[in-house]
């Protein structure tokens, strides 16, 4: 059985995993952005749409960061801390593989996200602090909806971008996989309408983000 960490620990942990999600010098990635031999130049127009919504999903990464940490802040069972910080880690390798592909097609990340830490970081302790089943599920729903956008994009980018294509469908299994690790944690299938509720928050999110 895992001994749990002292909170003092934890609080000390949640400052640098903040500090590693909006500060990008330190959102490191071992696996960088391969750039497909079958990429053609893009336009204005498409480099344009592309970096859009690069930086919708950056911003997702990090809503997702600040539901992981907000969750574990309140999480008693140490098997599903764990869980919750091996997904949240891989993560963060989303967070900066989306980063380095924007900065690829020289644009950048979105000014708001602090904001949208903070805000994920709030709901993730509060549905945390009601219920450890309702937070896994929130986590889980999040990754599902975050796995089906990225399929969804994949249809929308310009045919010359394969390399966008590439990570959009590496990143997708890696995000199913996660919402599966949160439910088998314990995790309950949230309700209809709380999954629309959260598909309609993110889309206020994807139009803020999209243009910059």
């Amino acid at each position: 059985m895992r001994r749990r960490c002292p909170r003092s620990d934890q609080w000390i942990y949640q400052f640098d995993r903040a500090l590693r999600t909006l500060a990008p010098p330190t959102a490191r990635t071992k696996s960088p952005v391969p750039v497909s031999s079958g990429d053609k130049t893009l336009t204005a127009f498409e480099a344009h749409h592309v970096a859009g919504m690069m930086r919708v999903n950056h911003s997702g990464e990090v809503c997702l960061q600040g539901l992981y940490q907000g969750q574990r802040l309140f999480t008693q069972r140490p098997d599903a801390s764990a869980q919750m910080q091996q997904s949240a880690t891989n993560d963060l390798g989303h967070l900066a593989l989306f980063s380095q592909r924007l900065r690829q097609l020289d644009s950048r990340t979105s000014l708001l996200a602090p904001c949208f830490y903070i805000a994920s970081l709030s709901i993730g302790a509060t549905t945390g602090l009601l219920s450890e089943r309702l937070g896994l599920g929130l986590l889980a729903a999040s990754e599902t909806q975050a796995a089906r956008r990225f399929s969804d994009q994949q249809s929308r980018l310009p045919e010359a971008d394969q390399t966008s294509r590439t990570l959009l469908r590496k990143v997708a299994v890696e995000k199913n996989h996660h919402a599966q690790l949160a439910l088998e944690a314990g995790g309950v299938n949230l309700p209809a309408p709380v999954q629309w509720l959260m598909r309609g928050a993110f889309k206020a999110v994807s139009k803020t983000t999209y243009h910059g």
